[in-house]
């Protein structure tokens, strides 16, 4: 387990969880250019992309939000700018439904919905990608990355993608969404902002007396087996998180894969990761810090835990590096960043 010493004031699972979710003082990013992505079915996604101060030839860093999340979150302004500070041109992704993606949805993301960003992908023009896609994930969009490279490498049209990072993916989401309601404070906040969302969208594919399951459901986990399953095609809430499950991806992986979890996330259980057989997923470099709390990882250095590992992974596939030496770079990021990266915990809040 890597050591974790938490930049104050965020000591604990959940401050770092809060500060990972909002936060005053916004990653400053330089001005991005706004692209609509198209979906098969009319839908289409919004994404912001970036590109590095000095051209270099670079893979694309795409970045993909959690729940209820956008390209606006804290965790993935801070990572977009580390990896802009890297020279990897950057998009940050909004799934269909959230908010961004709004104007131009008539359905919603939900944990297996990886088909989304494959189409995305797919929608790249051939020079934005020509030197191959990185694509990091974060709960939610973490799970959906796993799922994406399981299900959609092989595909016609579809860029070369090198590898991808998931930070605190919900690996079983049964567990994942029963930690969720678990949590009194983080639960049932995270419930009320997902029905919002998902009734804000002029969705075709939500009935009435599915919006009033939405609007009665008391649980993320009843949300998901009275709302999400059904919509969507499932027979049943069992059916819906084996067939999503991102722990059983993890053996058929065939590129590089960094997962980074937390010991004291308050969300998404690290026992999660137990369950595992380790030995068949070697494509998988499995991370977990003795503290960070969900998507956080705010230690005592100017970037956070997670953005070094990030950085120093995709500089690891940029230089074409073998998935082994990547993620060996990946760990070697989280456990030791550059003198230049440290500060006080005041210069990096």
């Amino acid at each position: 387990m890597i050591p974790f010493r938490a930049r104050p004031p965020w000591l604990g699972g959940t401050l770092q969880t809060l500060r990972a979710l909002r936060t005053l003082t916004a990653a400053a990013l330089p001005e991005g250019h706004r692209l609509w992505l198209p979906l098969g079915d009319g839908d289409a996604l919004a994404a912001m992309l970036h590109a590095p101060e000095a051209a270099a030839h670079r893979p694309l860093a795409v970045l993909v939000h959690g729940l209820t999340g956008t390209e606006d979150d804290p965790y993935l302004r801070e990572a977009a700018q580390g990896l802009l500070r890297r020279g990897f041109p950057v998009l940050r992704l909004n799934l269909r439904g959230s908010a961004f993606s709004q104007p131009r949805s008539t359905s919603h993301y939900h944990l297996g919905r990886s088909e989304d960003l494959a189409a995305a992908l797919r929608a790249l023009p051939p020079a934005m990608v020509r030197h191959g896609v990185i694509v990091a994930g974060w709960s939610l969009g973490g799970a959906l990355s796993l799922l994406l490279l399981d299900r959609h490498l092989a595909e016609p049209g579809m860029p070369a993608l090198l590898g991808v990072a998931a930070i605190c993916p919900p690996l079983e989401p049964a567990l994942a969404h029963a930690g969720i309601d678990a949590n009194w404070l983080l639960g049932r906040a995270l419930l009320a902002m997902y029905r919002r969302e998902v009734l804000a969208v002029p969705a075709k594919d939500l009935p009435e007396e599915l919006r009033h399951a939405a609007r009665a459901a008391r649980s993320l986990t009843e949300f998901e087996a009275e709302v999400t399953a059904p919509r969507f095609g499932y027979p049943s809430y069992a059916v819906f998180c084996e067939l999503n499950r991102p722990a059983s991806a993890l053996p058929r992986l065939r590129r590089p894969a960094l997962l980074l979890m937390a010991a004291d996330d308050p969300l998404v259980p690290v026992d999660s990761l137990a369950g595992v057989d380790w030995r068949a997923c070697p494509a998988v470099l499995k991370l977990v810090v003795r503290g960070g709390g969900h998507c956080g990882f705010y230690d005592r250095h100017r970037e956070s835990l997670s953005v070094r590992a990030l950085g120093a992974f995709c500089e690891g596939l940029a230089q074409g590096a073998s998935g082994e030496s990547a993620l060996a770079a990946a760990s070697e990021g989280a456990a030791a960043p550059s003198t230049t990266q440290a500060a006080t915990s005041s210069d990096a809040a």
